[in-house]
Formats: structure tokens, sequence, C-alpha cells
């Protein structure tokens, strides 16, 4: 469901220009998809956020693979509730990727 985003990013080297790619594509993918709108918005700030604090900067190996954990952990938090189909999990995953979002934006 949101795995592809990841998968894609990889495939296309995880820079900057890869992140660009995913956040476009999950925001693509709101009008066809209006039930993981929700997850799909925040998988797009999350790629987005990526391009921002990166975008023209140089970024050591570390920090990109640190970055990309973090990204992978946010789209596996919401693939894993989002496959239960219990309202109450997508609901907590929503919320705990939200507050993950906010936390690297402060950052």
């Amino acid at each position: 469901m949101f795995s592809e985003l990841v998968r894609d990013l990889n495939e296309k080297g995880a820079g900057v220009r890869a992140f660009d790619t995913c956040a476009r594509a999950a925001r693509a993918r709101i009008p066809g998809e209006p039930d993981n709108a929700a997850a799909l918005l925040l998988v797009s700030y999350a790629a987005q956020l990526f391009v921002d604090s990166y975008d023209d900067q140089p970024i050591s190996v570390d920090e990109a693979a640190e970055e990309l954990k973090q990204f992978n952990g946010i789209v596996s938090t919401l693939e894993k509730a989002f496959a239960a189909g219990s309202a109450d999990e997508k609901l907590a995953a929503l919320n705990s990727v939200a507050a993950t979002v906010l936390a690297v934006a402060k950052s």
C-alpha cells in the first residue's frame, strides 16, 4: 500500500530527487485513494521535509542513512496499521506518524 513508495525511493537512490519524486507520488495518489488520504499526506510531508532540508546542501552518508531509516519507520508504521484494517490502529498510527513528522520538522 505505502511500501511501494519506499521501494521506488530506494530504486532511485534515496537522494533528494528521489525523495521529491516520492513526495509527489504520494500527493498524486490522494484523489484516487480518499481512505488513505491522511496517511499519504503524511508520507508526502515527511518526504518533502527531506527535500527542503537537503536540497542544495551537503549530507553525509550517515545522515542520509539515518533519514532513510526514519522515513522507512514512518511508512512501516502506516503500512502495518492500514493492512490490519482496524480504525483504532489506523488512527493510532496516523497520530504517531504526525507526532514524529512534527518532531522532525522542528529539529
